[in-house]
């Protein structure tokens, strides 16, 4: 599905730059209606003489989130077929085949088919540097244990995410916000996300190494994950997407 990546707050004013902070993605179709939600929150609710990043600053990427969640929502494709055609390319037909790599990857080669093996041995590796007391790098695992699972199901839709945090994303847009994880894992890829922020947080002047607790508990979700991965059919593309 078509599909944009919106960021907030992103400047270059002389020495000062500054990227934007990630509010999500959203379909193609929604992100004008994205951008006037936007100017029209600003308009109701900034104070005087106030730019629009300092509204965004103040505002906070947290309570944007919230109130653009409605705009993420992905019908089916029965529902509405257009929602999964880009503006300007209505109508436009497109020749795919699994395993090759396409005109993005710069000539066609041969791609790494995803598996749940590979979701699994990720695991693997985080209960090991659990064991190992090395918190860190398990947290880092267990995460890309998930997105390697998100990635299995998101190949049959001949998507192929460039990262951990772009697989998790595509699952939750593709398979939970057009309902056919029937309510499971919503939010899936901020919670993920979440709790691998946590478990690496630093305080300033502080060293804080990541606990085992927080280690365990991004794995436990992680595992669950994989394990709903490896169980779970999704409806062909075309049919419900």
């Amino acid at each position: 599905m078509p599909a944009h990546f919106v960021t907030v707050g992103g400047r270059v004013r002389g020495d000062d730059a500054q990227f934007g902070a990630l509010i999500g993605k959203f379909p193609a179709k929604n992100c004008v209606k994205v951008t006037e939600t936007l100017l029209e929150l600003y308009e109701k609710t900034k104070l005087p003489a106030e730019d629009f990043d300092s509204f965004a600053a103040r505002t906070g990427t947290e309570r944007l989130k919230e109130i653009l969640e409605p705009l993420r929502q992905v019908p089916s494709f029965d529902k509405d077929p257009s929602f999964y055609e880009d503006f300007g390319h209505e109508h436009e037909h497109f020749a795919v085949q699994k395993g090759i790599k396409g005109e993005c990857a710069g000539s066609t080669v041969a791609e790494t088919i995803p598996t749940i093996d590979a979701a699994s041995e990720w695991l693997a590796q985080a209960e090991a540097l659990i064991y190992h007391k090395e918190y860190e790098h398990a947290i880092i695992a267990a995460y890309e244990a998930a997105a390697a699972a998100a990635r299995v199901p998101l190949y049959e839709r001949l998507v192929d995410p460039f990262t951990a945090d772009e697989a998790l994303w595509e699952f939750e847009n593709l398979f939970v916000l057009s309902g056919q994880t029937e309510g499971a894992w919503a939010g899936v890829s901020s919670k993920f996300a979440t709790l691998k922020e946590d478990g690496l947080k630093t305080q300033p002047d502080v060293l804080q190494t990541p606990g085992e607790a927080r280690a365990q508990a991004i794995l436990d979700e992680a595992r669950s994950f994989v394990s709903y991965c490896a169980q779970a059919t999704f409806a062909e593309a075309g049919a419900a997407a």
